[in-house]
């Protein structure tokens, strides 16, 4: 059963699954909602305490930012942070899927007390190159223009590895059907806020909390090299790297990443 949380204009839903006393906060991604992690929700739970929400604007109303204001990764830690005080949770750690890892890394920078561990599937530290800039906007133009589900059925494809594409429509089809009702409004301003993201590279070099990178070889929406060159910043132990993987790590290889986390949690805990 989802709960209920109210953020100001709407409600979203989390799960609040797992009784241990540690918690991992579970941030999915952009045209994505908590679904992306069921497998994960599944397995942690019977270690952890997992909470895993919608984004505002995944299900429900976006958030009511003024015209005037540039939209941004702080705009969602701040519903974040509110919804772990609401629950009275004051240290976590936090797995973020491509734009879940934008907001983590947000998070992690800002909320220094709060935040333990940072994991990174399939995301980066790296702001948007001004060539990835020119790609938001022509997203946020064809969202405009088409709606969500168009641009789902285009996009989502793309973004898991050939072989699965092969073998497993179903499941792509799924995670289409997730994200069909979220209004274009609310991705065009997921859109906006990752376009106008700094750089966080530096938390890859601070040795205040562990910073964690699951990487896909085959991911077509963050490039293998520019994961490679950050993943040199950290750790061996840190990081994993999945063969004939692509972007969505979570679905593809489920077994993988579901241990990898837990064994990077296990050794933050140890």
């Amino acid at each position: 059963m989802q709960h209920d949380y109210n953020y100001g204009s709407d409600a979203l839903q989390y799960w609040d699954i797992g009784s241990g006393t540690t918690t991992v906060l579970l941030i999915h991604g952009f045209c994505e909602d908590n679904r992306i992690w069921e497998s994960q929700i599944t397995f942690l739970s019977k270690y952890y305490r997992v909470i895993a929400p919608n984004l505002p604007g995944v299900h429900c109303a976006p958030l009511p930012i003024h015209h005037s204001e540039p939209p941004s990764m702080r705009h969602y830690v701040e519903v974040l942070h509110e919804l772990m005080h609401h629950l009275e949770i004051d240290q976590y750690y936090i797995m973020g899927h491509s734009m879940g890892g934008y907001i983590g890394l947000a998070f992690a920078d800002y909320y220094v007390n709060h935040v333990m561990g940072l994991g990174l599937i399939h995301s980066t530290t790296y702001a948007d190159s001004d060539a990835k800039k020119e790609s938001r906007m022509k997203v946020a133009e064809f969202l405009q223009e088409w709606g969500t589900e168009k641009y789902l059925q285009m996009a989502i494809p793309n973004l898991f590895s050939s072989r699965f594409k092969k073998e497993n429509q179903d499941a792509i089809q799924h995670v289409i059907e997730w994200g069909a009702n979220i209004s274009n409004e609310a991705l065009i301003q997921f859109v906006m806020a990752m376009r106008n993201r700094p750089a966080n590279s530096h938390l890859l070099t601070q040795n205040r909390i562990p910073i964690w990178m699951i990487v896909g070889e085959e991911d077509i929406a963050i490039a293998i090299e520019d994961s490679l060159a950050q993943t040199q910043l950290l750790p061996p132990q840190n990081v994993i790297v999945l063969k004939e993987v692509g972007h969505m790590g979570m679905i593809e290889a489920s077994d993988i990443v579901n241990q990898s986390i837990h064994r990077f949690l296990q050794n933050a805990l140890s």
